[in-house]
């Protein structure tokens, strides 16, 4: 055989070889059988599923990566994968995000859901690619958060006043908190159970399902409903891994992480209730605020500041007029 036929069928058998198995690296700060952990090991079954195991993702929950703050820098230098994230931490990255967590810019849940689906969330995840390296290829629930606290509990604005909080690494979470007369405290989550324990801090806020699994309750008994913030989480790609795959993976991935998405939505409200109820049944005392217009009318100060560019005036009249 001659070298040019020779030549030729090695590049025709190179070309018939199946793409090399990849293994990406997932970071998730929740316990295993949390609805975000569930929605991330669908989606790894799924991708591998529809690539015949070509991409298949480990992930790690529980924070095993290190804490968010560090993971996300991991993800933007390529070290971690794919990741779901709380969007807050990136207020001050992507200035865009804010709107999403401005407090009370969701009239509820399913409202919250059209507009990330929609074209806030895809103006958004546009952003966040430019700015951190990391693509959006579906969105989370993460439920409202309210306050909770060690010593009494909160049933207006006034009974904020001088307490000291856990926020996460947000400057609008932090303004949220001194807006309602608070002195907020921002530390890692993970460090949070012995902040509680030690009365470090006088309480946190957060939804139902964080409050309970991280047993939070046992040193915080005070829930009060003033789920004043519903922010989504997001789920992303590393920007270079996601520019190697061809169009049709693109497509399985993307795909896949939105069908994660539906279900962790269904499993979220089923926890929901099931958090509540656990923690109701261990002895927490529920204040249910019915009336939240007191806490809302504090907050007109954080629209200016934090949606005070066109722009960003802009993404919250698209949100107020989504329907």
């Amino acid at each position: 055989m001659s070298r040019h036929l020779l030549a030729a069928a090695a590049a025709l058998a190179i070309a018939a070889a199946p793409a090399a198995a990849q293994e990406w690296r997932g970071w998730n700060i929740h316990v295993p059988d949390y609805p975000n952990s569930k929605g991330l090991d669908r989606w790894a079954e799924l991708v591998a599923q529809r690539t015949s195991n070509r991409i298949r993702m480990r992930m790690f929950h529980s924070a095993q990566l290190g804490q968010q703050d560090e993971a996300i820098q991991q993800l933007r230098l390529g070290a971690i994968d794919v990741a779901n994230f709380n969007i807050t931490p990136l207020n001050n990255l992507v200035p865009e995000t804010q709107v999403l967590t401005l407090p009370f810019i969701f009239r509820d849940v399913g409202h919250s859901h059209r507009v990330v689906d929609g074209a806030v969330g895809d103006a958004i995840a546009r952003e966040i690619e430019a700015k951190l390296n990391m693509v959006v290829v579906s969105w989370f629930d993460a439920g409202a958060r309210s306050v909770y606290t060690r010593d009494r509990p909160v049933r207006t604005p006034a009974d904020m006043r001088g307490l000291k909080i856990r926020v996460q690494t947000s400057d609008l979470f932090i303004d949220l908190m001194r807006a309602l007369g608070a002195n907020p405290v921002p530390l890692p989550f993970g460090e949070l159970y012995t902040a509680l324990q030690t009365g470090v801090v006088d309480g946190a806020e957060n939804n139902w399902p964080s409050y309970e699994s991280q047993r939070h309750f046992e040193h915080a008994k005070y829930y009060s409903t003033t789920e004043h913030s519903n922010v989504p989480e997001i789920v992303v790609v590393n920007k270079q891994r996601w520019d190697r795959l061809s169009a049709a993976d693109r497509e399985i991935v993307r795909a896949a992480a939105r069908e994660a998405s539906a279900l962790q939505r269904q499993l979220w409200a089923e926890r929901e209730k099931a958090s509540r109820d656990k923690v109701v049944a261990a002895g927490v005392v529920v204040t249910e605020i019915q009336d939240r217009r007191p806490f809302a009318e504090l907050m007109e100060p954080l629209y200016a500041k934090y949606a005070g560019t066109p722009n960003l005036k802009a993404l919250v009249e698209q949100i107020r007029a989504t329907r």
